[in-house]
């Protein structure tokens, strides 16, 4: 019994890491599964190869299809919701896809949205009045935008060059030229967009009752202040603060451009907070981890907040 007992805990577990990670990291593991794979097959034996090409090949298959089948409770509940009377055709369909692929649908039509406004020097709608708190002027954002752009500059001669030295069809040339330049020239439309949206944030504002997030089109959310249970400093990587706290990683969340946080807020369970991030609205963990560049005005502003005891 004890035996079964410890089975069944081991399969939890493993249903329990398969629904906490995301449809993007589970196809990065497939895709490292399958790098490595192929990697086994050219340092094994010829002997062994035959029998261990294609179970090699079924590896990320099987990982993409274990996380799909972990996912069924949750798509169970998405189309018990869509399948009521006067539900639109658009919800229903899209309840029928893994929430991080609507997900990455809504990011980009946003970013195109967002590139278009900037071509029309449109103006971004205010932000309420209160406190900036911002994160992009000591912080890694603005090189890091750089580097994506330098990249993508670069990106365009060297797949010229290498085109020009392995591929000897003219028309396959022209295809690989042709789809480099929709690479590089989809860099610096996401690059532009995301800096045209978090300029016009300025950083989030932190009014006399509530903290709104605010990072573009990654990150949304208004957060009451007395949904705030705590703040704390954090001057260590976030993997070694949960590891040194014991806190599972999807009882965290990091609110971020780029920048390591340096703040984590502990929410009131008793106040269900929504943070809309990718464009995937969920509701807030317990642990929010925030890059602020003073994040001193927050921790005022909170200690201000607090009623008296």
């Amino acid at each position: 019994m004890d035996g079964q007992g410890a089975v069944a805990r081991v399969f939890a577990e493993k249903i329990t890491w398969l629904q906490d990670t995301n449809w993007w990291q589970m196809l990065g593991y497939a895709w490292l599964v399958f790098i490595f794979g192929r990697l086994a097959m050219l340092a094994m034996p010829a002997i062994l190869k035959p029998f261990l090409d294609k179970p090699l090949l079924m590896l990320p298959l099987l990982l993409i299809v274990a996380k799909d089948l972990a996912g069924i409770p949750d798509f169970r509940q998405r189309m018990r919701r869509v399948a009521r009377k006067g539900t639109p055709w658009s919800e229903r369909i899209g309840a029928a896809f893994p929430p991080e692929f609507v997900a990455l649908y809504r990011l980009d039509r946003a970013m195109r949205q967002a590139f278009l406004a900037w071509l029309r020097r449109q103006p971004q709608a205010p932000r309420p009045a209160g406190t900036v708190l911002t994160y992009t002027e000591r912080g890694s954002y603005a090189t890091v935008l750089a580097i994506a752009v330098f990249c993508a500059c670069i990106e365009l001669p060297l797949d010229a060059a290498i085109a020009s030295l392995f591929i000897d069809n003219p028309r396959l040339r022209a295809i690989v030229h042709v789809c480099s330049l929709l690479s590089a020239a989809s860099i610096l439309m996401y690059v532009t967009a995301d800096r045209w949206l978090v300029r016009g944030a300025k950083g989030h504002v932190l009014t006399a009752d509530t903290l709104d997030l605010s990072i573009g089109a990654r990150v949304s959310g208004l957060v009451p202040l007395d949904a705030i249970e705590s703040i704390d400093t954090v001057k260590e990587k976030p993997e070694q603060w949960r590891r040194r706290h014991g806190v599972a990683k999807r009882e965290t969340l990091t609110v971020s451009p780029f920048d390591a946080p340096n703040v984590v807020l502990r929410l009131r369970s008793d106040r269900p907070v929504t943070i809309t991030t990718w464009q995937l609205e969920k509701p807030a963990p317990t642990w929010v981890f925030l890059y602020l560049d003073r994040p001193e005005l927050l921790s005022a502003a909170l200690r201000r907040a607090a009623p008296p005891v």
